[in-house]
């Protein structure tokens, strides 16, 4: 009987296991870098396997020592607690939701997405000496989710629902008093809401008015990450040559899932 019961234990273990890995197979190419690179960059710190000095955006060293990793990992560093659980929880979902359906079929443009965002919001840093912007790109990604669902109504804490299109000024209001009143600690916060909107109004915006997008991919993402494939009702994809917006894509309205 104990044999038995050891036995189930571990064909248990190994279910869970396969359900976790097949979960973690399932997200998209640029969700899956995100979450992982947060994860492995957060507990490389926390473990002190890499000092935290060496992960934040320090100019000095980024322009002197060549050290450009910095442009990257500042972006996806932060520290091991709930509220940092919770909020990587959050970016997997709105990053999910994003890449399978505003940026369907269009993993160059969403890759660009996140690039220019990252761009905007370090252009900014450098000005204030702000070091680590992970929660700018963790606002970037809430912001994009929620200007493309704005009449949505979601659950947002302790059963309170709002249109979808406040969800970022109540997350900054939110992290406003998780912090104390400190104005320092959501200034990169602001940086990604800024930047999202930024890259929403130049590149749905206006070509919906009949201009240019003025910050279309760059060829060189294209390269890299392939050509935008339309994604039809049955869920196929095909070569995207019709409907496709300025800078590749399509128009998508505000449907998603309510959070819960």
């Amino acid at each position: 009987m104990v044999r038995a019961a050891g036995s189930g234990s571990r064909r248990s273990v190994i279910s869970d296991g396969m359900q976790v890995t097949n979960w973690y197979n399932s997200m998209g190419i640029i969700t899956k870098t995100l979450f992982t690179s947060v994860v492995t960059c957060t507990l490389f710190v926390s473990l002190g396997v890499v000092p935290g000095y060496y992960m934040g955006l320090y100019w000095p060293s980024i322009w002197n020592g060549f050290q450009v990793w910095r442009l990257v990992t500042g972006f996806l560093t932060t520290h091991v607690s709930l509220n940092e659980a919770i909020m990587l929880a959050a970016l997997y979902f709105y990053s999910t939701d994003l890449e399978t359906q505003e940026f369907g079929g269009r993993t160059a443009d969403y890759a660009w997405f996140i690039m220019f965002s990252m761009i905007a919001m370090a252009s900014v840093a450098w000005i204030t000496f702000t070091s680590f912007l992970y929660h700018g790109l963790f606002l970037a990604l809430l912001t994009m989710w929620s200007l493309h669902r704005q009449q949505q109504i979601v659950n947002f804490f302790m059963g309170i629902k709002i249109p979808a299109q406040y969800l970022p000024y109540a997350t900054i209001t939110l992290w406003f008093l998780i912090k104390r009143g400190k104005v320092y600690a959501i200034l990169d916060m602001v940086y990604g809401f800024g930047a999202a909107h930024l890259y929403y109004y130049l590149s749905v915006d206006l070509p919906s008015q009949g201009s240019p997008n003025y910050i279309p991919t760059p060829q060189l993402v294209y390269r890299f990450f392939g050509q935008p494939q339309q994604v039809r009702a049955n869920g196929a994809s095909g070569s995207n040559s019709i409907n496709e917006r300025p800078g590749g894509g399509h128009y998508w309205g505000a449907s998603g899932r309510t959070l819960g």
